[in-house]
């Protein structure tokens, strides 16, 4: 079993660093206000190929047409907050293919009673 796992590893671990390998994530800040200020300027695409892909997804659909009218993506340790402190979670939520809101966690745990930092987007 330990061979088998091991083989696994090393024949997804080139496919694993050429996906990561793609993210550019100098393009966005990591301090909360000049992030938010750059990501509304940011589509899906745009940011997945900054980012990569999120840690946590979710996409909400229309029952009638099974059309996606929004999502939430959660990445982790990619923001600070003033102080210089990362975020555990960054999460965007999207209508359709723009960022609408961008919370910013401090805690992992999903019913949260910790205090967060919640943004609307300002379109430009």
């Amino acid at each position: 079993m330990k061979k088998l796992f091991l083989a696994i590893c090393l024949i997804s671990s080139p496919y694993l660093c050429a996906t990561e390998m793609n993210t550019d994530r100098s393009i966005l800040p990591v301090d909360e206000k000049s992030f938010i200020e750059a990501i509304s300027r940011f589509n899906k695409d745009e940011i997945l190929k900054a980012l990569g892909e999120p840690a946590f997804k979710e996409d909400f659909k229309m029952k009638s047409s099974e059309q996606i009218v929004g999502s939430v993506w959660q990445y982790q340790h990619i923001n600070t907050a003033e102080d210089g402190s990362y975020y555990p979670i960054t999460e965007l939520d999207f209508l359709d293919e723009f960022v609408e809101t961008v919370v910013f966690q401090n805690t992992t745990d999903k019913p949260s009673a910790s205090p967060s930092q919640t943004y609307k987007i300002q379109k430009p």
